[in-house]
């Protein structure tokens, strides 16, 4: 053999000495230590779900204010007029309107509720929703320019006591 691959061969015998001498080990992940933490969560887990019953849960409760239920209120606008006319409401609810043209002779009008920046065009016989929360006390109107029928919104506190609440 010629001094150059003898050279070759006792360099790929010490790269072999070399690494062979290291001893690799696995990796090894000790979950007796974790087992604590595990079972505090468990117990956490449970506490919050006692308490999930009580309040709502999610993401959107956490980020926006939730004040309670939505009541639903269905307005009909007619040939005649608003059908409910005059609407009561509490200040501080989630309210949902439902807003409904039935008028046989105008079949494409608005629905105006400018307090609460609600314009709406309304089709024949299809409903237009919008949410409200009203904050202030008072009487609001709404209308539809078309036809010039009007009605009102009152919005009392809480503690007040409506005709409605018999």
């Amino acid at each position: 053999m010629s001094s150059a691959s003898i050279r070759i061969v006792r360099f790929f015998i010490s790269v072999i000495f070399f690494f062979g001498s290291i001893h690799v080990k696995a990796w090894e992940i000790d979950f007796s230590r974790r087992q604590i933490d595990f079972d505090s969560v468990k117990e956490e887990s449970k506490t919050k779900s006692m308490d999930t019953a009580e309040k709502p849960a999610g993401i959107f409760e956490s980020v926006f204010e939730v004040s309670g239920p939505t009541q639903e209120i269905v307005i009909l606008n007619t040939e005649t007029g608003f059908i409910p006319e005059t609407i009561k409401l509490r200040k501080g609810h989630n309210y949902k309107f439902h807003v409904v043209n039935v008028n046989e002779k105008n079949k494409n009008i608005s629905f105006s509720f400018e307090a609460f920046s609600e314009n709406h065009n309304t089709l024949f016989g299809k409903p237009k929703m919008f949410q409200i929360n009203p904050k202030l006390e008072g009487i609001y109107s709404f209308n539809c320019p078309e036809t010039e029928i009007k009605g009102k919104v009152i919005v009392v506190d809480e503690d007040r006591k409506l005709a409605s609440d018999k």
